[in-house]
Parts: C-alpha cells; structure tokens; sequence
C-alpha cells in the first residue's frame, strides 16, 4: 500500500511538474501573440502613414506639373507670337539666313526646355519613391529586430 501511495505521489508530482511547465509555455505564447499583435498593428500604422505621404506627393507632383505646363504654355505662346511678328513684319524673301537659325533655336529652346523640366519632374518622382522605399525597409528591419 505505502508502494501505491508513493508512487501515486510520483505521479502526481509529475503531474504538477507537466502543468507548471505547460503553464510558463502558454505564457509565453501569450505573450508572443501580443508582441506579434502590436508589430502588426504598428505595421499597418507605418504603411498607412506612408501611403498617405505618397498620396502627398503625388497631389503635389500633379500640381507642380499643371503649373509647370501653364509656364510652358506661356512660354510657348510668347515664341509663336515672336515667330509670327517676324514673319508678319518681314516677308519670306527679306529674312536673312541668320533670322532663319535663331527662329529656328528659339523652337529648338522651347521644345528643349518642355523635355528638361518632364526629366526634372520624373527624377524627382523616383528620388521620392527612392526614399520611400528606403524608410520602410528600414523601418521593416528594425521590426524584425
């Protein structure tokens, strides 16, 4: 009898041993899930923070390029109406080979300076999405530290 008790205590004690253990382990998975949860909700915190910054960016880059092309129309506007007091005031036979190139590299001007200010406008969209790119997967990194 004094067997059976004992080893019934063994038992038992194992028993209590297996629930202290299994205890400590769902602690810490608990305790995982909620530093898993607060990642991910930081996460999605920091992607809508930077969705909303590109969306931003992207009304300001609409804009900058509306008034861009204003300029450019009156730029443009201002050449042809040079262009055409040059040809109202002189007729064709009266201007001088000379006349004809700088008509010539005032068009060749204006297109040079529509191409320069879209490439301007182009690189400073990816130097943007550039940074963009770079803070998240920083910010990603640290994360996963």
């Amino acid at each position: 009898m004094a067997d059976n008790s004992n080893y019934l205590q063994q038992i038992s004690n194992q028993i209590n041993q297996i629930t202290q253990s299994l205890d400590g382990t769902i602690a810490q998975i608990d305790a995982m899930s909620r530093h898993i949860e607060e990642n991910s909700k930081s996460l999605t915190e920091s992607l809508t923070n930077v969705n909303e910054n590109m969306r931003l960016i992207i009304e300001v880059i609409k804009k900058g390029r509306a008034n861009t092309q204003e300029e450019l129309d009156k730029v443009r506007v201002q050449i042809q109406q040079e262009i055409q007091k040059l040809w109202d005031e002189k007729s064709l036979e009266s201007i001088a080979k000379e006349e004809m190139a700088a008509v010539q590299k005032l068009k060749n001007i204006n297109q040079s300076i529509g191409e320069n200010l879209y490439m301007a406008q182009l690189l400073a969209i990816i130097q943007s999405l550039r940074d963009i790119t770079g803070r998240s997967m920083a910010i990603k990194l640290q994360k996963k530290k």
